[in-house]
């Protein structure tokens, strides 16, 4: 009850991605003087994080379900096959393979790199008294990274560093899921993951994973392909974060899949340093959450960015794109 009132949380704890993505400005949502976002009349959002535990919803026209990760979450998620009336769905995990059958989907971030800038001003001018409960939710997660007090005073008080926090190596359990779906096993994935920073190595997996991919596509059904894209997505991540991490001047932190993790992302300090954006884990958004996040935070990033095409590329051409990105990436980065 706190949190919905004080950090403006009725639709879920990361109702602030909705806000920067421009969702509520998209519906013609407005604020009341508590912050609060008040939707128009017949249109109805579902909790980012609760379960759907009554049927008021049905009484309108205009239904709303946030997908936050991914094809692999829509196909999963059982509230979005409980539900008995079309939605629209507004979609995190760009994947035009998946979701261009499934009906009424559109992303949840609609602008590129250059437009979201003054997007994001004018979402601020919008709903102000939002933002200035959001100062709360910034206060509080800052306070809570001092549990973390090595990280957080490195964090801090460190000469300027390239950093990363974020879901970095699948967890075990998510290794176990993704191999449901896809013929692979988990001693050929764990490879990927062993920590190893040498360059030679870096571009020994650079070539598996394209091989990886291309044996995936090839020996999996097109419906099981957001589960083949996702992990490559993940391993392309990992061998990237494992080549940087033992570098002098870089802060690499994996929050195991969410167990433990450091939100530097909504803290107030940090501004000095150069933050890692490795796109998103579950597809090829040109926007997403903490891209936007480090936009409204005017803190500057080198992003790698890999897009579709890669996906659908035969092993020579994905081998080249990817080589060529990765090194267009550590080009644009200082090493000591």
């Amino acid at each position: 009850m706190l949190r919905k009132f004080l950090f403006s949380e009725e639709y879920g704890r990361n109702v602030i991605w909705l806000m920067l993505s421009g969702f509520f400005s998209r519906i013609n949502a407005y604020e009341n003087r508590f912050g609060q976002i008040i939707l128009p009349e017949n249109h109805y959002l579902y909790n980012l994080d609760n379960e759907i535990k009554n049927e008021e919803h049905l009484q309108y026209d205009n239904l709303h379900f946030i997908v936050l990760d991914g094809p692999v979450q829509h196909i999963n998620d059982i509230r979005i096959s409980r539900l008995k009336k079309d939605i629209n769905i507004h979609y995190v995990g760009k994947f035009d393979n998946y979701w261009k059958k499934i009906k009424n989907a559109q992303p949840l971030f609609q602008n590129d790199n250059l437009e979201y800038f003054s997007q994001i001003i004018e979402i601020k001018k919008k709903y102000p008294n939002f933002f200035k409960k959001y100062f709360f939710k910034q206060f509080s997660t800052t306070l809570s990274g001092i549990n973390k007090i090595k990280l957080f005073s490195n964090h801090c008080f460190k000469s300027q560093k390239y950093v990363y926090y974020g879901y970095i190596r699948p967890t075990d359990n998510h290794i176990k899921f993704f191999r449901k779906f896809i013929n692979v096993s988990s001693t050929k994935l764990n490879n990927f993951f062993k920590g190893n920073s040498s360059l030679e190595n870096l571009k020994s997996n650079i070539k598996e994973i394209c091989h990886l991919k291309e044996s995936l596509i090839l020996n999996t059904t097109e419906d099981k392909f957001p589960y083949v894209n996702e992990i490559i997505l993940f391993i392309v991540r990992n061998i990237i974060c494992n080549y940087l991490r033992d570098k002098k001047n870089f802060i690499i932190y994996d929050g195991l899949g969410g167990k433990n993790n450091f939100n530097a992302y909504e803290m107030f300090f940090g501004n000095h340093h150069v933050y890692l954006d490795f796109g998103s884990k579950v597809g090829y958004d040109k926007v997403y959450p903490r891209s936007a996040l480090l936009d409204i935070n005017n803190r500057r990033s080198v992003r790698f960015i890999c897009e579709e095409k890669f996906f659908n590329f035969e092993y020579s051409d994905s081998y080249s794109y990817l080589d060529s990105k990765i090194d267009e990436f550590l080009s644009q980065l200082k090493f000591d």
